[in-house]
């Protein structure tokens, strides 16, 4: 529902910008020149660009609700958030862990979260500050958007840096699931950022402002996405280094005191404080607990060309079966060329549906379409092309998900050649090397792309300059008489009175308003209930019925009973994995409410005689509606039942 509204959007937008007059599409405008003055207020712009982001959140959250974990890995974050906001780096390993045994959460030889710190040190601020994790997504959003604008203040100028950050404000930062989750994606969103901002400001003239940006954002991308942190910075890291040896600025004083010194003792500050948090959980300060955890769990690689581990042995028969089975399946479904590409389309596809999407696709597009001769008609060919494979498109279509690989390689080399500049295919190269490293990836979501997400606004944006400055060669029509229809298309594509300026430019208006109807439509939908794509920015951020809310509810109401609780779960044999009830807070001993896994009977009286004086419950997490009932009432000799490998599953976590 969402996207045909979007697309009557798109075709409203395309047939009323050529009857724009005298308001933006004069270079001497008065509206235009306001915008001018306004965006030459650089600092201005990026404060109330992340003041809106953040006032934006806020709003969502109202009309909704705030985040409420769902997905594996939120719980994990939030694990991470209250051990950080206590002041302590990990929690020690609770007794007979087979009953707390859960993903992506380590219990030896600590207990923990996996990940990297730097989303949990986001939620740890929300929470110590506020007592609600979810201020501190809000907070990460509001500076992953400020940053990116000024990011593109240096790549593309002011007047089109405030363009892009408004862009990023409505399509990303204040309702998806990077900024309505605890997923993940705006921290490292931020250190990219900064460290793109920072380097094409270096690459201008050495400050210590600049070194000192572009060492933090290092150092936020080597403890969010430290992989693809690293690919993202490789390009213009190298073509930076590559300059500064061919100039041979290592010999001038400034490179050493504006450049070495202040990025180098942030990095080296950086460096120590990872090293610092690693050896508290692992023992080793160059072991992350990521590396423990796959070690512990994982049998089989994140990358599909690696080989299978060894088998390991779980603590829960439900635990294994999402490593064991459901993972491996996962990885073993792309070992094979076909089916690496089968999937490369699918991560396309969701790839798309984020960064791009229906209102900022068209950007893309037109900048080949309005060049001469045969680029023009290879943007028509593959635009026909992307259209009548999303028409006979399915999830279980080969032809149309090689025919995506194929027509997406096209569209990269086609944009290599439109966008002539250093800076433009820099941007391309980095993006290109990403979704690279995501195709052999056992996983693939949107946030793995977050470091380079700002390229991708770059291009879109020096996409709509590019339209906004094209002009008609008028001189190469008047050299020679024109024929009827040559007439004709000129004077569709140009007003006489304009001096040969784009009638595109009328799209290049409205497209911020269209962004902005779409963020409403977005949310209308979700409150209404619309159909929507699950690959959209919002996808999974702020569900309305959702089992995650009736997790949290009850939740909520044992926190208020009096004295302690203690909850077993129980799952049926058909149990969607992904929606998970076992997760507990970091001092989980002491916590006045406890999720366990029940595993029978005879079993369970172990953890009752660790856990006396509480009041114990049982709960059929799969019924249609999940009920707490007294222990005592339910309890049976047969205990939990094992998975079914033939169940249903909604989605797969990420990694």
């Amino acid at each position: 529902m969402v996207e045909v509204f979007q697309l009557l959007l798109l075709f409203l937008g395309i047939g009323l910008g050529p009857w724009l007059r005298g308001v933006f599409l004069d270079d001497s405008s008065k509206s235009l020149n306001t915008i001018r003055h306004l965006a030459t207020k650089r600092p201005t712009v990026i404060l109330a660009t992340g003041l809106a982001t953040f006032l934006g959140c806020v709003t969502v959250g109202g009309l909704l609700h705030e985040p409420v974990p769902r997905v594996h890995d939120e719980f994990s974050y939030l694990l991470m958030s209250e051990t950080m906001a206590s002041g302590h780096v990990s929690n020690p390993s609770p007794p007979l862990p087979e009953f707390f045994d859960t993903f992506h959460v380590l219990m030896h030889p600590d207990y923990v979260s996996k990940y990297f710190p730097t989303q949990g040190l986001f939620l740890a601020i929300g929470q110590r500050l506020t007592g609600r994790p979810a201020i501190g997504v809000w907070l990460s959003s509001a500076l992953a958007c400020a940053a990116t604008c000024w990011m593109l203040q240096a790549w593309i100028g002011p007047v089109w840096g405030l363009l892009g950050g408004f862009l990023m404000v409505i399509q990303i930062g204040v309702f998806s699931y990077w900024s309505q989750t605890y997923w993940g994606g705006m921290v490292a969103a931020l250190g990219g950022a900064l460290f793109f901002g920072a380097i094409r400001r270096l690459w201008e003239g050495f400050s210590w402002q600049n070194s000192g940006w572009l060492a933090l954002g290092l150092v936020i991308l080597a403890n969010s996405r430290p992989l693809e942190g690293l690919l993202a910075a490789l390009p213009v890291s190298c073509v930076f280094l590559r300059r500064i040896l061919k100039h041979r600025q290592f010999e001038q004083v400034e490179f050493w005191r504006k450049l070495v010194v202040p990025a180098g003792t942030i990095l080296l500050l950086g460096a120590t404080a990872t090293g610092m948090y690693n050896r508290a959980i692992t023992g080793l300060w160059w072991k992350p607990p990521y590396v423990l955890h796959e070690q512990q769990y994982q049998e089989s690689p994140q990358f599909v060309f690696l080989p299978l581990r060894p088998k390991l042995t779980y603590s829960s028969e439900w635990v294994r079966y999402y490593y064991e089975f459901r993972e491996t399946r996962l990885y073993m479904s792309q070992r094979t060329p076909l089916n690496l590409m089968i999937t490369a389309a699918r991560k396309l596809n969701w790839w798309w549906s984020f960064y791009c999407g229906i209102l900022l696709s068209p950007p893309l597009i037109l900048v080949s379409l309005l060049r001469k001769g045969w680029i023009r008609y290879a943007q028509l060919i593959l635009l026909a092309g992307f259209i009548v494979t999303a028409a006979v498109y399915t999830p279980r279509s080969l032809g149309p998900r090689i025919a995506i690989d194929v027509f997406a390689f096209a569209q990269l080399i086609l944009l290599w050649i439109v966008f002539e500049t250093l800076w433009t295919r820099l941007a391309l190269l980095t993006c290109s090397l990403l979704l690279l490293e995501g195709f052999f990836l056992k996983f693939f979501f949107a946030h793995y792309f977050a470091p380079a997400a700002c390229l991708i606004l770059f291009l879109q944006v020096e996409a709509l300059r590019q339209i906004w400055h094209w002009r008609v060669d008028t001189n190469s029509l008047t050299a020679r008489a024109m024929t009827r229809s040559e007439r004709r298309r000129a004077a569709k594509i140009s007003d006489p009175a304009l001096g040969g300026v784009s009638r595109w430019r009328g799209f290049v208006t409205l497209l911020p308003l269209m962004c902005v109807i779409s963020l409403g439509l977005r949310l209308a939908g979700r409150i209404n209930g619309w159909s929507e794509d699950p690959r959209s920015p919002d996808r999974k951020a702020l569900l309305m019925d959702d089992w995650s809310l009736r997790r949290a509810e009850m939740d909520q109401w044992l926190e208020h009973q009096r004295g302690s609780q203690l909850v077993f779960v129980r799952y049926s044999p058909r149990h969607d994995v992904i929606s998970e009830w076992v997760y507990n807070h970091a001092d989980l001993i002491h916590s006045r409410v406890i999720w366990a896994r029940d595993l029978g009977a005879e079993h369970n009286a172990l953890l009752l005689k660790q856990l006396p004086d509480r009041t114990v419950w049982i709960l059929y997490a799969d019924n249609r509606d999940p009920q707490l009932v007294p222990y005592l009432d339910a309890v049976t000799p047969a205990g939990s039942a094992s998975p079914d490998t033939h169940g249903t599953h909604e989605e797969d976590s990420q990694n």
